[in-house]
């Protein structure tokens, strides 16, 4: 019987296209038609397998799903995701994802609208400059780097003198090299009312996640352990979401730099190699 539904489901790509059309809302044949370009002939079978297996029923003159179609789309939707986003590109399958928690692996398949940006070999050492502009005008950005970034430290500051509000997670390196070039500013940034500043331990399987109301990226290690500079972009309310629960996981776990004092005592951790327990980190 389980090997049949399954058959029912994943035999017919009408089949399947169908239940991720009914996943949205009620369809009446006309619109069936219209919106997969089909002809009767051609849909009317298919949602007799569908009806038959109790995935698909009719009601008046529409069509939608049962409960259990409901929880069929679920389980459709999220595999189709997952390989749309591995037939686009590359990325996810070359690159290390052992940063990112089990449950939102599961939901990879929320960034399956990202699209690839990658660094021109020539300028690898240059500012980002189309990550500074399109941050620029940010509500809310969030960011946590395991590379120091001195360029972005003027948008951090420009942000929180225009009160948006600013999150940022630094590994220890990363923090302690701002503070030998750029103490003052830093000191400055972690006493903002509307900006948090807070630190984990080096080793995080994360490169580089920025994410604002305006969009997201993330940037990740391949699978030697090596960077290249390209990242990973997008726009769409799933994939931010998805990022601001990744970035809200290593929030969580991270050390708060919030005042004059918690800053000394980093750096008398730093020079201890003494870390907080909460800034030990794993994904898992």
């Amino acid at each position: 019987m389980q090997h049949k539904l399954i058959d029912v489901v994943f035999r017919s790509q009408k089949r399947i296209d169908l239940i991720l059309l009914l996943g949205e809302e009620p369809r009446t044949m006309e619109e069936i038609k219209t919106l997969l370009e089909v002809s009767p002939t051609a849909i009317l079978p298919q949602i007799k397998r569908l009806t038959d297996s109790d995935i698909v029923i009719q009601k008046n003159s529409s069509y939608e799903l049962t409960d259990m179609g409901e929880q069929v789309f679920k389980k459709v939707q999220s595999l189709v995701n997952v390989l749309t986003l591995l037939e686009r590109d590359n990325y996810w399958i070359e690159h290390d994802l052992s940063g990112i928690p089990q449950y939102l692996l599961d939901r990879i398949g929320d960034l399956k609208d990202c699209k690839l940006v990658e660094a021109d070999p020539s300028q690898i050492f240059e500012p980002r400059t189309e990550l500074l502009n399109f941050f620029s005008s940010s509500r809310f950005l969030m960011v946590f780097s395991s590379f120091y970034r001195p360029e972005f430290l003027p948008l951090y500051t420009k942000l929180g003198r225009l009160e948006s509000e600013v999150t940022l997670i630094f590994t220890e390196s990363v923090l302690e090299k701002f503070l030998y070039n750029y103490e003052r500013k830093i000191r400055k940034l972690s006493t903002m009312k509307n900006a948090e500043l807070f630190v984990c331990n080096d080793g995080v399987k994360l490169a580089e996640l920025m994410v604002s109301d305006r969009g997201m990226m993330i940037s990740l290690f391949d699978s030697n352990g090596r960077f290249y500079h390209n990242y990973m972009s997008c726009s769409e309310p799933e994939a931010v979401n998805w990022a601001k629960e990744l970035f809200e996981f290593y929030k969580s776990r991270a050390w708060r730099i919030d005042s004059e004092k918690s800053i000394d005592n980093f750096v008398c951790t730093v020079e201890s190699e003494t870390f907080p327990e909460s800034m030990l980190l794993s994904p898992h």
